[in-house]
Parts: C-alpha cells; structure tokens; sequence
C-alpha cells in the first residue's frame, strides 16, 4: 500500500466520525477544507523517515542558574558543568523524538497486517489505525491505536483518550521496573486473538531489535 492510499484510508475513518484531524494551525482555512487536507498530508509524509529532514539541534539555551546551582551543590569544575549541559541538551533533543521513532519502528514490522500510520500526528489522539474487512469485502470494522515510550509519559491528551474510548493503549517501558518491557502486550493487542499472526510478529517486536534499529538511526 503507498502512502498516498494510506492517507485516502485514514481520511475515511475520519469522515465517518472515528476521530477528528489535527486542527488548523493558520486561519487561512478551515477544518477538513480541501487547503486543509492538502496541508494534513505534507505533515503526513513529510514524517515519513524518506523524506524527514535531519533533526537539528535544540535551540534551547541552557539557564546558566540550573547549571551553577549543580555545580556548587556536586562541587564540578567548569569544565564538567559545560559538558553535563551539553550532553543533557542532546538528550533533550533526542527524547522529544524517541516517540516519532518508536512509532516508525512499530510500523514496519506491523504494516504487512494493515495497520496504517497516521505519522505527523495528523489525527488528534490516534497514532495507528487499521480498516479489518470480512472474506466477502462488504463489512468491515475500524482498530485504533495510541502507543508511547513510557507508562509515565502520560499528558493531557493521552488522560483524555484513557477514559471512555475505544482505542488500543499501549506503553513500550515500565518507568519503575527497568527488568522488564511491554512488548508481549502490544503483540496481544494487534494479533487480536490469532496466534498465526502472534507467530509472525513476536520475534519481530522486542526491545533488541527496537534497540537495534535506533542503532541504525545513527
């Protein structure tokens, strides 16, 4: 499937009341216009790891106060404050994509099963969609999903969709047990009760290969 039917099919389960598109950001034109869909679709593919530009450094000045109340409280040098702040401000940079990437990841090794990525956060809430039809191709039901890199990652939207939705939930980390992952529960989720399918995806969806594929982000 090419992304642009991808984008045909996440427009169908938007227009028939599943979700909403992410809103306008100019005034320039109205929710679900035609300027509108056509401006949903850049972010859309532009997210794209084919077409994602390289991610610049944050532009975030460090405050100099933060820095030189640790370097008196740990008694550093000035040499380690400055490289402290320089690695902390390439984490910085990097845990704020960490989920774009978690979701790419879980794209590829899911897409063979129909599921769709609604990259560049285009529908509010829903980062994965899948359209499940039966053998005749003339019913068929909708599958939404929303994933993300930890269990205490959880900001207002994502409390939002936690209560009273039927979307899939899922957390990749226990942000308070290191020794293990949640993987198993992700494959529960999508394999919807078919162990062919939990077969062919559980060696695919581990915290080694997800750790592997970073390494190729390299």
């Amino acid at each position: 499937m090419t992304p642009d039917e991808e984008f045909e099919i996440i427009k169908e389960f938007v227009e028939e009341g599943n979700a909403n598109f992410l809103k306008p950001k100019s005034d320039k034109y109205k929710a679900n216009s035609k300027d509108h869909l056509k401006k949903l679709k850049e972010y859309f593919l532009n997210a794209r790891p084919e077409n994602k530009k390289k991610r610049k450094p944050s532009k975030t000045q460090n405050d100099e106060v933060l820095w030189e109340f640790i370097k008196s409280k740990y008694d550093l040098t000035d040499d380690k404050v400055k490289e402290y702040s320089k690695f902390h401000k390439i984490a910085m940079t990097y845990e704020t994509i960490l989920g774009s990437f978690l979701e790419e990841f879980v794209y590829i090794n899911l897409k063979d099963l129909g599921w769709i990525w609604c990259s560049g956060n285009i529908v509010q809430d829903i980062d994965f969609i899948k359209k499940n039809t039966d053998e005749k191709n003339t019913n068929y039901n909708w599958i939404s999903l929303q994933i993300k890199t930890s269990d205490n990652t959880e900001n207002a939207p994502a409390s939002r969709v936690r209560d009273g939705t039927s979307i899939l939930k899922w957390y990749r980390r226990f942000s308070q047990d290191s020794s293990k992952d949640n993987w198993g529960e992700l494959i529960n989720l999508v394999s919807e009760n078919n162990e062919e399918i939990k077969n062919i995806i559980k060696d695919k969806l581990t915290d080694l290969k997800y750790k592997n594929f970073l390494q190729s982000k390299n």
